[in-house]
């Protein structure tokens, strides 16, 4: 099993940290990463988002003047040519997924287990470039990669924040900064989720890099969990045989709603690994499924993807993997599949959902569940060879 690089926290424990700033205070963290140097230029970084497939965006406008635009990519390479001096920004997401060393140094944080994680999101800002005023659902280290920017946050929040109207940013209508910081390259701020905070670029080289960390919300949450189990819930109607004469027949009496209450309790009911076993295939869920070229037929359902055993394979960036302990032993969890492996241990878990390619015949005599598995991955296009 690998050992994951030391935390940036600026010497603070992640112990420490979790039990003192995680999800409660900012923290400010001077020299995070000492001697960093910055591997990506803002060419590439415009370069990739000119690139289809690539989520980024163009964010125009001021603070003072309010005069806020986004633009969507891929964008044309002569639009970065015509954008005015200053008061601009792109961002690009996930660029964990192109940058080949981006995993790898993603692992620094690997003491927040990997389901919070959300991705790696790269900013470049000319002078007085900003997103505006506005508020994050999830937890999100801001890493200054280049150049320099001004932080600053309001605290505590409003009770009810309100955001400028007919905009497709949700910029706060009214921000009143109590904290500011000056971040230069190798320094990082944390913030939890809901703190007001707006950030403008000081220079014209300015590169943040935010590392997110999201949360499913509870209704998200629920919202599966009875899907799942209205899947395992047969056809059989309410029974009420024996049941006393009812003198108001309009009325839902009491022993009837009694036996209703109970027998839906019953129905949504789940032992502890029924429940770990959804949880699991909930949280490795493909965000998004790759959209079909044609609708499926019947017999390209009923004949999956076929796998050649000695060919290595890739795996999607966006593919999850997670894995538990159960009494049975471990139990892994695939793009919402899971399978028990008995005869893992630990390190082999964890190198099973951390290696980033993968060759059948290594894994299949320890554990043959897994090839359906695969096949099912392959024709889901979150799994192709490795040219």
């Amino acid at each position: 099993m690998t050992t994951a690089a030391a935390p940036p926290l600026g010497g603070l424990g992640p112990a420490a940290f979790l039990r003192e700033y995680w999800q409660r205070r900012p923290l400010l963290i001077r020299n995070a990463i000492p001697g960093f140097r910055n591997p990506i230029t803002a060419d590439e970084l415009a370069g990739l988002a000119c690139e289809p497939g690539v989520r980024s965006r163009i964010v125009l406008g001021h603070p003072d003047r309010r005069d806020w635009s986004v633009e969507y990519g891929p964008f044309d390479p002569e639009r970065f040519a015509q954008l005015p001096d200053t008061a601009w920004t792109l961002l690009v997401s996930e660029v964990e997924h192109y940058w080949p060393q981006g995993p790898e140094w993603l692992r620094q944080f690997d003491f927040i287990p990997r389901w919070r994680r959300d991705d790696l999101m790269i900013s470049y800002a000319a002078r007085d470039g900003s997103v505006g005023p506005h508020i994050d659902a999830y937890d999100v280290f801001l890493f200054q990669a280049q150049g320099r920017r001004r932080w600053q946050i309001q605290e505590p929040p409003p009770i009810s924040p309100v955001c400028l109207p007919a905009l497709p940013l949700a910029i706060l209508r009214r921000f009143d900064a109590t904290a500011e910081w000056v971040l230069e390259p190798g320094d990082m701020l944390y913030l939890p989720p809901g703190v007001p905070h707006l950030g403008m670029s000081l220079d014209d080289e300015c590169m943040t890099w935010s590392i997110g960390f999201r949360a499913p919300a509870w209704r998200d949450l629920v919202g599966a969990f009875l899907e799942d189990r209205l899947e395992s819930v047969g056809p059989e109607r309410i029974e009420d045989p024996g049941r006393d004469i009812s003198p108001n027949p309009h009325e839902l009496a009491h022993g009837d709603l009694t036996a209703l209450r109970s027998g839906l309790l019953e129905q949504l009911r789940l032992q502890p690994a029924e429940l770990e076993r959804f949880l699991g295939e909930f949280l490795s869920r493909p965000q998004q499924e790759p959209p079909p070229e044609s609708e499926p037929g019947a017999d390209e359902e009923a004949n999956p993807a076929r796998l050649d055993f000695a060919t290595r394979y890739r795996f999607d960036p966006d593919l999850k993997r997670y894995w538990i302990r159960s009494d049975a032993g471990i139990v892994l969890f695939v793009a919402g599949q899971s399978l028990t492996a008995p005869g893992f241990s630990v390190a082999v878990a964890e190198s099973f959902c951390s290696t980033d390619t993968i060759v059948p015949e290594d894994w299949a005599r320890a554990l043959p569940e897994l090839v359906p598995v695969l096949e099912n991955l392959l024709t889901r296009a979150l799994l192709e060879p490795d040219d």
